[in-house]
């Protein structure tokens, strides 16, 4: 039911959708704008763990033909959902996704040789969209090459107005240092960061407390996910594990991405970070993970 209701909304927001940063990725209800594709993150997750769940010993013991008549249904309905965002131009959600999903096969046992083939598979189709898809992809890794922590600058030149942001990212960070300029002393959110808020907000916490604040933030963060992580582990249902530990990567990966942006370590995309990034669908999607995750804790046998 919950599959359905998200493929239509997903329709719902190529037709009906409000467009903002060039891209139609709302549906508005209301006075308020909702994204989907968080929300179809969360339900591919249950839909996996449900699926992993009850073909437990089949699929660690099947051969790879029986094993994608076994996951076909869930296969296809993946890839329409993925399409469909794809066509909203929303990659970043495509790469959590795709990525908290090759976790969930990996942890359910599932032969090594099908996850590294959906890996290629994943990874060509990315490369191809970058390379064929929308010009603007293209350019981000350009500016990713100049700015990059881990190469050196093989791009003699880029658009200044295009690598603004990245290069306002770096400059605010590097302007921390240990300690930070101060709480609210900070420039690059008063007009110099665009997406200040939501991006580029782990920038701010680090030019304004520094690297130890932003590693403070980061930690935090990662204590949340072994957490979820441990929790899920101990559950005896098979259903229940798999979404803990689903939602438990589905979360730490869009901290990962965040945060891999705003350090240039990662070519630059538009991911939240969680609970601390203003908007609204994430933080409800957020929310509703931590919830299902809450419920797990207390499910537990040992506190």
């Amino acid at each position: 039911m919950w599959v359905l209701i998200v493929l239509g909304l997903l329709i719902g927001v190529l037709a009906f959708g409000v467009e903002v940063n060039g891209a139609k990725r709302f549906l508005k209800l209301g006075p308020l704008l909702f994204q989907p594709s968080f929300l179809a993150r969360i339900v591919l997750i249950l839909y996996l763990a449900g699926l992993l769940s009850k073909k437990q010993e089949e699929i660690k013991t099947t051969n790879i033909s029986d094993l994608i008549k076994t996951l076909l249904p869930f296969l296809v309905t993946m890839l329409l959902m993925y399409l469909l965002i794809l066509k909203e131009k929303h990659l970043s959600t495509l790469v959590i996704s795709a990525s908290t999903l090759l976790g969930m096969f990996w942890i359910a046992g599932i032969r090594k040789r099908f996850v590294m083939a959906l890996f290629a598979v994943a990874l060509i189709g990315g490369l191809i969209v970058i390379a064929k898809g929308a010009s603007y992809r293209g350019e981000r890794i350009e500016i990713y090459k100049k700015y990059s922590l881990f190469t050196k600058d093989t791009v003699a030149h880029v658009d200044r107005e295009k690598e603004y942001q990245t290069r306002e990212s770096l400059t605010a960070l590097s302007s921390g240092k240990l300690f930070g300029t101060g709480i609210d002393k900070g420039r690059a959110k008063h007009f110099f960061l665009p997406e200040s808020r939501t991006d580029y907000v782990f920038t701010i916490i680090g030019e304004e407390t520094g690297f130890a604040g932003a590693m403070l933030v980061f930690g935090l963060q990662c204590f949340l996910f072994w957490r979820a992580f441990k929790v899920s582990l101990r559950q005896e249902d098979l259903y229940l594990r798999y979404v803990g530990l689903g939602l438990a990567l589905n979360l730490f990966l869009n901290v990962l991405v965040n945060v891999g942006v705003a350090m240039s370590a990662i070519p630059s995309t538009g991911v939240t970070l969680p609970f601390i990034s203003y908007g609204g669908t994430s933080l409800l999607t957020d929310s509703l993970a931590i919830g299902l995750l809450l419920n797990l804790s207390a499910k537990r046998k040992e506190i």
